[in-house]
């Protein structure tokens, strides 16, 4: 076995309904079906780490804390153990997108789905008008990751929950993901990529799961 690290997204959200395009902390709660989402996934996740050593990590938006300590707790009753730890660490938090914070216009999406190309391509003039390029994220993501990895035992699986545009943008430059993979894999509401650093520098990463697409 070898140690793996899970970026999950975070469950639904009142911004998710609305299409708002909400990115900078604290942000939206989740919705009912949001809570829902995340105890499920905790199950879901207690199957596939059966048997290892699990804690979870979030971001500081407060969707990311609701959707681990729910998952968590499922997660600890489904695997029968009494306490899985939560940690909230700076730098996971969504790509921010600028002037178009809080907008909900079609104009927002067109210029989202570019940037979001462009990311992923490694393409360092993209950005929202305002917002953060590719780098950026990487920037306060990347070392957090970095971290997890250098302590990771055969036998450890790390769960992060985070954001969905920031999961794509950072498992494909982990993994040397093909980006026209990355851009048509889209990341819904509590699905999650698993790596597995295997020792490698990042960008050297081995992905193993998209969402719902073994790799």
């Amino acid at each position: 076995m070898t140690g793996r690290i899970i970026l999950l997204r975070h469950g639904q959200t009142f911004s998710n309904i609305d299409r708002i395009m909400d990115t900078r902390p604290p942000g939206a709660e989740l919705t009912e079906r949001g809570r829902g989402q995340a105890e499920d996934v905790g199950r879901e996740l207690a199957e596939l780490c059966e048997g290892r050593r699990v804690r979870f990590m979030c971001s500081i938006a407060l969707r990311a804390q609701q959707t681990a300590m729910l998952a968590a707790r499922t997660y600890a009753e489904a695997a029968d153990e009494c306490d899985v730890p939560v940690e909230v660490r700076v730098g996971l938090h969504e790509v921010f997108a600028g002037e178009h914070e809080m907008s909900g216009s079609e104009d927002t999406h067109r210029e989202y789905m570019v940037a979001l190309r462009g990311w992923l391509d490694g393409d360092a003039a993209a950005r929202m008008p305002g917002g953060e390029g590719y780098a950026d994220v990487l920037e306060r993501y990347q070392p957090v990751l970095e971290d997890i990895a250098r302590e990771l035992g055969d036998d450890d699986d790390v769960i992060v929950v985070s954001h969905g545009a920031a999961i794509r943008v950072v498992t494909t430059h982990a993994c040397s993901v093909d980006p026209d993979f990355a851009y048509t894999g889209y990341m819904p509401n509590c699905r999650f990529t698993l790596m597995e650093p295997q020792g490698q520098p990042f960008g050297q990463w081995t992905l193993k799961r998209w969402a719902d697409t073994e790799v």
